[in-house]
């Protein structure tokens, strides 16, 4: 009995704390425009491009998708519009002066807060040839914040392309500063919590009740 009740007691506890949380899936999409340089990426004006805001300023950008997830629920439709905040920080954890993006409208509650900036092949892009011109792409992994529990509510990681129609990659750092629009995805993991799920409160409650009859028995043998 001994061996029984310490299992159930090791089961309660791993349940508590081996929490499920959701897969990452896209929950967001944006459009803007940019201007991108060797180091640096300037966010424009929606759909009107310049001016091109230098770091940290902002540009806009508009909301193109929303499936179901933290941006959906917290009231982010598809043609709201929002702040994004330029770039000019090498790949490596990064700490901005303020959030790296804003909702104007339904989700204006949600900010998302940029942390790190992965390396790519050049700096922060990854750049390739394709038949429809030349791709460059870059991500930016953080947090979504809640300014109404002031709290952190999921991790993101947001990929960015933009393809240069006819150029190659080549003709891109011979041409550098250039105008593009851009797309934008963003991923969303829920950030895991320390609190028991109902499931795990009923584990937890019988591994309690083995002990406590293991308890029971030997006191009456005594």
């Amino acid at each position: 009995m001994r061996f029984g009740a310490s299992f159930l007691l090791s089961l309660a506890i791993a349940a508590c704390v081996a929490l499920p949380s959701s897969a990452s899936t896209i929950q967001l999409g944006i459009n803007g425009d940019a201007q991108v340089g060797s180091n640096y990426i300037d966010f424009g004006q929606y759909p009107n491009g310049a001016p091109y805001t230098p770091a940290p300023g902002y540009g806009t950008f508009e909301v193109s998708l929303v499936n179901a997830g933290v941006f959906s629920s917290a009231g982010v439709t598809t043609g709201e519009f929002g702040t994004i905040q330029s770039l000019n920080e090498p790949p490596g954890p990064v700490t901005l002066p303020s959030a790296f993006m804003t909702f104007d409208t339904g989700g204006s509650n949600l900010q998302l807060w940029a942390t790190n900036i992965p390396p790519g092949d050049v700096g922060p892009f990854t750049l390739t040839d394709t038949a429809d011109g030349a791709v460059a792409s870059f991500d930016v992994d953080g947090y979504v914040w809640d300014t109404n529990t002031g709290s952190k509510v999921d991790t993101f990681t947001g990929t960015f392309s933009a393809t240069f129609d006819g150029q190659t990659v080549a003709d891109l750092f011979t041409n550098l500063p250039i105008d593009t629009p851009f797309s934008a995805t963003f991923t969303a993991t829920v950030v895991p919590t320390t609190t028991p799920e109902p499931a795990s409160m009923l584990l937890m409650g019988a591994g309690l009740l083995g002990v406590g009859l293991v308890s029971r028995r030997k006191a009456r043998k005594s």
